[in-house]
């Protein structure tokens, strides 16, 4: 199936150049990756020159966060390519390797929206979708490693209520009909809201066989960055609580 990616990144050189690289090796890469670049200073226009894939970078000093820059990557991706049968909605910093893309697409032959566990650098699970199934819930907890989720679970498809929104593929179909994310988040929270919706009437799924590596700069950030980040993810996610229809699971 062919494919395009909208990705977002604010001063992560190095993982956008990773990220661009490694769908470069798929199969199918896809037909063009578009990079909204939050943080513009001629790097990422570098990086799309130099890597094997068609890459176009939009710019936007102002920062809107990531419901902003995946709604207006995606608006691209399909302006240009309105023929492609999938979206990735992808962060800047994971590493989508040829076989996991290879299993989440096959699953969109059936579903609407697919996901990947997440691991982090050392192998352990980072994070995963929250299963539909209450046992599931319970079963993917015990999980330390991908491999410990495949074996409590199994390979799926599994389906989901909600996903973060790291490596998601959405069919493009699915994703006009579940309409953009939202831009009133900023940031931390719309890739859930946005996850919901599409899981209405058990169009998403999740795969414990297909496995992303999640893997942010080692560098932290500052105290009062994380602070607001903090902040901004609990009033996102008390907003989606008590007003969204599709989080019964959130609380």
């Amino acid at each position: 199936m062919t494919s395009v990616a909208a990705i977002v990144t604010w001063r992560r050189a190095n993982e956008l150049r990773r990220l661009l690289a490694s769908l470069a090796t798929w199969r199918e890469p896809p037909l063009l990756a578009v990079v909204a670049d939050h943080a513009p200073d001629g790097s990422s226009e570098k990086i799309a020159q130099a890597v094997n894939l068609p890459v176009r970078v939009l710019q936007d000093a102002k920062n809107p966060g990531p419901g902003a820059g995946w709604t207006r990557a995606a608006q691209e991706a399909l302006r240009s390519c309105p023929k492609a049968e999938i979206i990735w909605f992808l962060d800047d910093d994971v590493l989508v390797e040829a076989e996991a893309s290879l299993r989440l697409s096959a699953a969109l032959n059936r579903f609407g929206l697919a996901a990947p566990l997440l691991e982090d650098a050392n192998g352990r699970l980072w994070g995963f979708p929250e299963p539909l199934d209450r046992r599931a819930r319970t079963r993917i907890r015990q999980a330390r490693t991908p491999e410990d989720a495949l074996h409590l679970l199994g390979p799926g498809p599994h389906p989901l209520c909600w996903c973060t929104g790291a490596c998601v593929a959405v069919t493009t179909s699915h994703y006009l009909k579940t309409g953009p994310h939202r831009t009133d988040f900023y940031m931390l929270g719309e890739d859930l809201e946005f996850s919901m919706r599409a899981a209405t009437n058990g169009e998403a799924v999740f795969l414990c066989d297909a496995v992303v590596s999640h893997l942010p700069p080692e560098r932290p950030g500052s105290s009062q960055a994380e602070k607001v980040k903090f902040c901004a993810l609990l009033q996102n996610l008390a907003w989606l609580s008590f007003h969204s229809p599709r989080s019964r699971h959130m609380k």
